[in-house]
Order: structure tokens, then sequence, then C-alpha cells
């Protein structure tokens, strides 16, 4: 079976603004500066904009689009704790 990619693009306020976009299990998956395009596969993802700052939650369903002024608009969300798993 062929999984499913989403687009998704975020744009910061400014072009040194950093985003850094992770995982629900806490695990960085894409970090860059100004304006973010990827694809991912379906699933909830969490934003910062600048590292150490507030969290925010993406659920990426379809693809998705978003501004920081957006998001920071919006609620805020516990930063994922790292899982490893066992050895």
């Amino acid at each position: 079976m062929k999984q499913r990619y989403y687009e998704l693009e975020i744009i910061a306020s400014t072009p040194a603004t950093e985003i850094w976009l992770g995982d629900d299990a806490g695990h960085l998956v894409q970090k860059e500066t100004g304006t973010l395009r990827t694809s991912l596969l379906p699933g909830n993802y969490v934003v910062e904009f600048g590292l150490g700052t507030s969290t925010y939650p993406i659920e990426l369903n379809k693809a998705r689009r978003y501004t920081q002024s957006a998001l920071e608009a919006g609620p805020t969300c516990a930063r994922p704790e790292v899982r490893l798993l066992p050895e």
C-alpha cells in the first residue's frame, strides 16, 4: 500500500526566523529559516519559531499552509517529550 504524503508550508514573520518542526514523539523533523516547505505523512506535529519558544500544534490531514501570525493567534501546546525505544 502506497503511503500518502501531504504538503506543508509554514511562513515565518521574518526571513531570519527559525522554524523548528517536530513530531508528536518529540523528535525534530525539519528546521528551516524564513519559510518551511515539506511533504510529510499525515499526523500530529508541533512547530516553534525559534528553539525553546512557545510550541503550536499542527494536525496534518491534508495539504496545509500556515503563517507564523496565524499559528501564534491559536492555541499553544506542551512540547512532546522524546520517547526512546527500549533496547
